[in-house]
């Protein structure tokens, strides 16, 4: 069974994304901050890394960039910031795709289901 690690300071929108990564066939884990999920990362290297963008204790950019070395699978960051310029950051640091909140449920498996097909990212654009 592929392995999936959130990242989200919601607790409504971590809890959400446990549900949805779940349905999709993900056995899943979570952190509620940058800290805990780097920590959750030495124990294990998921199949798909979630990370929020504006976590409350490090910035989501800098998890992805610690991340992205001991993460084999696909980073995605998720966030309420739409700017391209926000995007762009996260690409460069390591993530294979940038999507925006709110999101649907059933869209967001359908994105992850195509992120998924694709090579995974070196982090180097």
């Amino acid at each position: 069974m592929a392995t999936a690690l959130v990242i989200e300071d919601d607790d409504d929108i971590r809890r959400l994304l446990e549900v949805v990564l779940g349905q999709a066939g993900y056995r899943v884990s979570a952190a509620a901050n940058g800290a805990d999920g780097l920590e959750a990362l030495e124990a294990q290297s998921p199949d798909l890394l979630l990370v929020d963008v504006g976590l409350s204790d490090i910035e989501g950019y800098e998890v992805v960039r610690r991340a992205r070395p001991q993460v084999g699978g696909h980073i995605v960051m998720l966030s309420a910031r739409p700017e391209e310029s926000d995007a762009r950051l996260g690409l460069e640091a390591g993530a294979d795709e940038y999507l925006t909140k709110p999101f649907r449920p059933r869209r967001l498996r359908e994105q992850l289901a195509e992120i998924i097909e694709r090579p995974v990212t070196s982090g180097e654009r």
